[in-house]
């Protein structure tokens, strides 16, 4: 089936392949311009920015819709071998507790260990301890999980595991290290194994916005994973207690061997008081005082005595310097020693007496002096000594005071530390245990089967778009029209069978792909309004894209209404017509008559096709870009021009050889074809610029090949394909 596209519909704006006086999509070969376009190379809006073309995109998820099937059903069917034949059932089993944040004291005293406060960093650390590897150890110990096949890997069947295979070749890949335990590991290192195991099937949550810890645990056996979620929170709860009366205990140790030191420092600072005290002779700093006042007493008598002793030595100088007796009885008036003077029986034995009386009371007087000098040296030092003794002991009451407090704080603290040894309680607290459950958690069938389901079409989808991208292949006619202004004149559905050019006759009006010919056919008539083409040249970009076919069915309908046929092989090397048509080309052809070895006439094999006559490919000795070049080929076009009414010629791929640019230089139609789906972009683009930069664009582009859906009928009584086209 064709899509016949009017002019209007296929070009974009830019240069014209038609003349406006035509209104046709064909080109007058006798303007003597070249018509050129250049390909475009990208879609961009008006504006110049990039446009996203999400119908181009889901057209290619459409048209890789079998590749996406093929990974769903692929997908499902490792859901369905995950989900119910290689998994094993797992029964879950959860355990609640919760972080009691309150500080409820039994007696006034402060604790050594207080309770946990209920912050987020709290909370996000019991959780990590909850999970962590010395708990689950802790588990592992008390259940002895050593010794069960389900986390021991070494009491297992060693049978072939397809899923730890898989696993153990992914670590492969990635260089990471996989286990292989033989003989007797090490019980430090299974132990660690196991642990591992353990935790990976135990998840620990905290519930938002609540102090409530939720303790989540995965085993083969329900009753199992019930006991083991509650190992769990019995010995962190235990672990809590343990590390509170573990700390007390160690404080109480350390108290008491403080207080001890503390009482055996009071003792000896109380024992060096009482020996300086008794050493000292020292009660109090009262009597110190005293001592000093007495000193000061002893100075003030001191400064007395020095006066009298100074007046009376004075005296007595004055009294030995008295000569005569009026003076000397005036001399002994004067310093109280008269009365003696008096009492003596005759003047000069009284001056005598006064004279003596005057040493004596100067050296009593300097005596007295000496004895408070002597008793103030001596108090000096008793104060100097009472004064040391008494700051020695001040400082040993200090030290002894301070020692006193200490040890009664001590004291104290130990006596409280003690009474909390039976009051300490764990900060969490059990409040809803776990039991076994009646139903498997895992696996989830339904979530295995959806998303299998999803990841398939997913990478199916990945893969279709992936490869799309990658390959860049002609999928569409828009998509054609985005890069060059050429129209497509035609869209050609894949045949129902395999046809080869030798079975072209066989598209006759009664079939289905012979009547997209048919369409074909009078759209390159009708290419031209004043003089129909008679030279057609079919070539494409890529090998394969069906060119051969096309030109010889397009050759048998021309032939099919009246007109004379000329079908020449232009492929002189690979002469893919003559083939079969030419009894394995061993008729003189193409080639002969260019290189003037055979007249035309003898190379032309009549009726070859039906109706068609064929000129074969013949033999090539040399190069055949050479011998198209030479300039034999328009003489050659001029005389069949005279002899038949239409030449279809077949040539060789653009991309390969520089055939097809030559003799498409003198066509009236150049016709390029393009496989859908498989011609690549860039091949494509390519070719027409090969061609332009020959000097002769394509007149047309037909994209051969597609796999569409059957196109609606018309009536309602037609409900056959074959019966339409056999109507």
């Amino acid at each position: 089936m064709i899509f016949a596209r009017s002019l209007a519909g296929q070009s974009r704006p830019g240069p014209r392949r038609y003349r406006a006086a035509q209104g046709g999509w064909g080109r007058n070969n006798n303007d003597g311009v070249n018509h050129v376009s250049t390909p475009k190379t990208s879609f961009a809006a008006d504006d110049g920015q990039e446009v996203l073309d999400l119908g181009a995109i889901f057209a290619i998820i459409w048209r890789g819709r079998l590749l996406i099937l093929l990974c769903v059903l692929l997908g499902l069917a490792f859901g369905v071998w995950r989900g119910f034949i290689a998994a094993v059932p797992l029964y879950g089993a959860e355990v609640q507790l919760v972080l009691d944040p309150r500080d409820e004291k039994v007696v006034d005293i402060e604790s050594v260990v207080s309770s946990l406060s209920a912050t987020d960093e709290v909370i996000r650390t019991e959780v990590h301890i909850l999970g962590g590897r010395e708990l689950g150890g802790q588990v592992v110990d008390r259940l002895n999980l050593v010794a069960d096949p389900e986390f021991n890997m070494l009491l297992r069947d060693p049978g072939f595991d397809p899923v730890q295979s898989l696993k153990d070749a992914i670590k492969t890949i990635l260089g990471m290290e996989v286990y292989q335990i033989t003989g007797d590991p090490d019980p430090a290192f299974l132990r660690e194994k196991v642990i591992q195991t353990l935790l990976s099937n135990v998840e620990v949550v905290n519930i938002p916005d609540t102090f409530i810890f939720s303790i989540w645990v995965l085993s083969e056996n329900p009753f199992k994973a019930a006991e083991i979620a509650n190992a769990f929170a019995d010995i962190y709860v235990e672990n809590q207690v343990a590390v509170k009366l573990d700390v007390t205990a160690q404080a109480t140790g350390w108290l008491a061997e403080r207080v001890t030191e503390l009482r055996g420092q009071l003792e000896k600072n109380e024992r060096r008081v009482a020996e300086i005290r008794a050493q000292a002779d020292v009660t109090s700093p009262a009597q110190l005082i005293g001592l000093e006042n007495r000193l000061i007493s002893l100075r003030s008598a001191l400064s007395e005595r020095s006066e009298e002793v100074a007046s009376r030595a004075s005296a007595q100088a004055e009294l030995s310097a008295v000569q005569t007796e009026a003076d000397q009885r005036a001399a002994a008036r004067r310093f109280g020693y008269g009365a003696l003077m008096s009492r003596a029986s005759d003047p000069q034995t009284g001056w005598r007496a006064v004279l003596a009386q005057a040493a004596r009371d100067l050296r009593e007087a300097e005596t007295k002096e000496q004895a408070i000098r002597t008793s103030m040296a001596e108090l000096e030092i008793t104060i100097a000594t009472q004064s040391d003794a008494l700051t020695e002991i001040v400082q040993a009451e200090r030290d002894a005071e301070s020692s006193r407090l200490l040890f009664e704080n001590f004291q104290n603290r130990l006596r409280e530390t003690s009474m909390q040894v039976g009051l300490q309680r764990a900060d969490s607290r059990v409040i809803s245990r776990a039991f076994p459950p009646d139903r498997p958690a895992l696996p989830q069938k339904s979530r295995i089967l959806i998303l299998s389901v999803f990841f398939g079409g997913f990478i199916g989808t990945v893969l279709v778009v992936a490869l799309q991208l990658t390959r860049a292949r002609l999928h569409s006619a828009s998509q054609i029209a985005n890069i060059t202004s050429v129209p497509v004149i035609a869209v050609l559905d894949q045949f129902t069978q395999k046809v080869r050019p030798e079975d072209a006759a066989a598209l006759g009006p009664q079939t289905r792909d012979g009547e997209a010919i048919r369409n074909l056919r009078t759209s390159l008539l009708m290419a031209r309004d004043d003089v129909p083409p008679q030279v057609v040249v079919f070539t494409s970009a890529e090998s394969g894209d069906g060119k051969s076919t096309l030109s010889a069915a397009m050759a048998h309908n021309i032939a099919q209404i009246g007109k004379s046929v000329l079908l020449i092989d232009g492929d002189i090397r690979r002469h893919y017509l003559s083939n079969p048509l030419a009894n394995g080309n061993q008729h003189p052809g193409l080639s002969d008559v260019l290189s003037g070895k055979v007249a035309l006439a003898d190379a032309i094999l009549p009726g070859a096709l039906g109706q068609v006559d064929i000129l074969p490919a013949g033999t090539v000795s040399g190069s055949a870009a050479d011998l198209l070049s030479q300039g034999g080929l328009p003489d050659l076009l001029a005389e069949v021009r005279n002899h038949w009414d239409v030449i279809v010629i077949d040539t060789p791929p653009i991309s390969v050889v520089p055939d097809a640019r030559i003799i498409g230089r003198h066509a009236d139609l150049l016709i390029l074809l393009a496989q859908w789906n498989t011609t690549r972009q860039s091949v494509f683009a390519d070719a027409l610029r090969q061609l332009e930069q020959g000097g002769r664009s394509p007149d047309g582009i037909v994209l051969t090949k597609v796999k569409a859906g059957r196109k609606p009928l018309y009536g309602p009584a037609r409900r056959s394909h074959d019966n339409y086209y056999r109507g």
